[in-house]
């Protein structure tokens, strides 16, 4: 009897050493191997500097309520039409009106909206009445006389 006591004492002892030296070397595994996954994510991000646009329509935008987002809208947001105005801001930046058809006169709420491109990010745009594309940053504007979409600051331009 005590040799089986003694021989269980052992295998136990013996069992304990090999599971804790497996989980030991399972979490060092797994800690190397998240480590890689993460510095190859930022790493990836850095180089490619490819940001995820949501590819909306100007009624589509627009159709959007302010206050209750969405799945449909994203931060960042891709909308094309043809601008129909640039004027430079008081503030320096350049405010870009883009409408679904090229004739529209005036802000028409729901078919335009407003780009704008600020002095730290210069645009370089196509003249009035030509097609566009902006890639930036979905914002309301709610301020008096205002209540459109807007892109602003705008990050990229195709034209």
């Amino acid at each position: 009897m005590k040799k089986f006591r003694a021989t269980l004492m052992v295998a136990l002892i013996a069992a304990s050493a090999v599971w804790a030296g497996q989980s030991k070397s399972k979490k060092s595994d797994a800690g190397k191997h998240s480590a890689k996954v993460t510095n190859a994510s930022v790493k990836h991000e850095e180089h490619t500097g490819k940001r995820a646009y949501v590819e909306l329509l100007i009624s589509e935008l627009n159709a959007e309520d302010p206050a209750r987002w969405s799945e449909r809208m994203q931060t960042h947001a891709s909308v094309s039409g043809f601008i129909t105005n640039v004027a430079k801001g008081e503030d320096g930046d350049l405010n870009v009106r883009i409408c679904e058809n090229p004739k529209v006169e005036g802000m028409d709420r729901n078919h335009c909206f407003l780009a704008k491109c600020i002095p730290e990010i210069p645009c370089v745009l196509p003249p009035v009445g030509k097609p566009i594309t902006v890639k930036g940053i979905t914002r309301y504007d709610a301020k008096a006389g205002a209540h459109w979409w807007e892109i602003h600051p705008v990050e990229q331009i195709e034209k």
